[in-house]
């Protein structure tokens, strides 16, 4: 009887170890994810192998995931080119993704809310963005938004986001012209257009409730 006792004893200790050795395993795995080596990237999705946790970077391209020693996490993104990495020691990991340049990169970056339209376009051309771009190939300015801006559409006069589905309020974005807000945009000549961007994330907070459904800003020469 001893004997059994000793050994059910033996047992436990050794199932108590292993579960306190494993728990010290785990950790939180704080990094930040970018483009362009700079550009913060949002909501990239972490994937951790051994503890199968999951974080999404925040509009900083920042995150934290739990992970166990030596763990694997997989960083994958629209548009990039993914990454994976073993987990050491490193108290922040930095990681780089590289934009593929692929048919549809463009549209799934964006789409994807990993990064703002003007950002990218002029990650990828600085040159061309810095003189600014000719949109007087367009008739009028619904016509520019409909070919040039991702996320919403045209309606009549109307500009809606097609991100959001509400049935008791209208989807219409808020338009803001050389940092000011206003109710109509039909007056905007095409070849008067600098740039032109849509904002749809933490962007919007500083227009309050009025860009709840999204921004459109336009910079006028």
């Amino acid at each position: 009887m001893k004997q059994k006792f000793i050994i059910i004893t033996f047992i436990l200790t050794i199932l108590v170890s292993g579960y306190y050795a494993g728990a010290q395993d785990f950790k939180i795995t704080h990094g930040i994810v970018t483009a362009f080596n700079g550009i913060p990237l949002n909501n990239v999705t972490i994937s951790a192998l051994k503890s199968e946790d999951k974080a999404y970077t925040d509009s900083t391209g920042q995150f934290a995931v739990m992970t166990f020693n030596k763990d694997v996490l997989t960083i994958s993104a629209s548009g990039f080119a993914g990454k994976k990495i073993r987990i050491k020691k490193d108290k922040l990991y930095k990681i780089n993704l590289v934009y593929q340049a692929k048919a549809n990169s463009f549209s799934d970056a964006i789409n994807n809310r990993h990064i703002t339209e003007s950002v990218l376009r002029q990650a990828i051309n600085p040159a061309s963005s810095a003189k600014g771009k000719d949109y007087s190939t367009y008739e009028n300015i619904y016509d520019l938004i409909s070919s040039e801006i991702y996320n919403v559409r045209v309606k009549g006069t109307s500009v809606v986001n097609t991100r959001i589905r509400s049935f008791n309020s209208s989807p219409q974005v808020l338009y803001v012209v050389d940092d000011r807000i206003v109710p109509d945009i039909s007056y905007i000549l095409t070849d008067d257009v600098k740039s032109i961007e849509f904002i749809d994330d933490v962007g919007t907070t500083i227009y309050g409730m009025q860009g709840a459904n999204g921004v459109l800003k336009i910079t006028l020469k």
